[in-house]
């Protein structure tokens, strides 16, 4: 038997996961990337920003409960001008459009060794730093953190989120983690630590079942039965 810890996410009032790339109009996944969830639970296991130490030890998925309503904000927000404009200590103002879901609800599904579940579970019923799901205004309700004990078995009916294209379900590409640059290759330049964009961004494609129902796969496929669901991990899709 294999151990899993499962917990509800419920965004109380909007998120927003927003693409990387986007600008001026931050554009939203319709789920939370597994980058994503990492980096909350790093926070309720109080680790610094960026740290990603243990990343590959983590296998993540997730049910969508509730999509939630999308809608479109504009925002004005301020950013610090340009010297070479000549308003050095002043603000520029800039219009920000950004895409928000209101009102979603997950369950996540996490597998990894014992002891960093009863370390996460802990964590996530008492974290060590205020939890959001996507930007830093976006708070997320942590719902019964559980460990469950299962035996994966081949199914050809699916209910959470799946690596790769399957019929009938919503084609979404994620990212699943980030690649630090290493401190050498921008010595004598912009600081590393302080420059998203210059990490290196490692997507997937998923499969997102409608919400509340499942997909049928071609085939049998190992999944994990949990609470009447059948739950994929990356690691598991195309094992027979």
């Amino acid at each position: 038997m294999e151990k899993i810890l499962i917990f509800g996410a419920i965004c109380p009032f909007w998120a927003s996961f927003r693409q990387p790339q986007t600008v001026n109009v931050h554009v939203t996944y319709p789920i939370p990337p597994p980058s994503t969830l990492y980096g909350m639970l790093n926070a309720a296991r109080g680790k610094p920003q960026d740290w990603n130490a243990d990343r590959d030890n983590w296998q993540i998925s997730l049910i969508v409960e509730s999509k939630g309503t999308f809608l479109e904000t504009f925002s004005k927000i301020f950013k610090p001008a340009r010297k070479d404009r000549g308003k050095d200590g002043l603000f520029d103002r800039t219009i920000l459009m950004r895409q928000k879901l209101v009102k979603v609800h997950y369950t996540i599904y996490l597998k990894t060794d014992e002891s960093l579940l009863v370390e996460a579970q802990q964590a996530l019923n008492s974290p060590h730093w205020p939890l959001y799901l996507g930007e830093s205004d976006d708070v997320v309700d942590i719902v019964n953190p559980r460990i469950v004990e299962c035996q994966p078995e081949e199914v050809l009916q699916v209910h959470s989120i799946i690596p790769g294209f399957v019929e009938g379900g919503q084609l979404v590409k994620v990212p699943t983690h980030f690649i630090e640059p290493s401190k050498k290759q921008f010595q004598g330049r912009v600081s590393y630590t302080n420059t998203r964009e210059q990490w290196q961004m490692h997507q997937q494609f998923y499969s997102i079942p409608p919400e509340g129902e499942s997909v049928a796969l071609s085939e049998p496929h190992l999944a994990y039965p949990i609470e009447g669901r059948n739950i994929i991990f990356n690691g598991d899709f195309g094992e027979n």
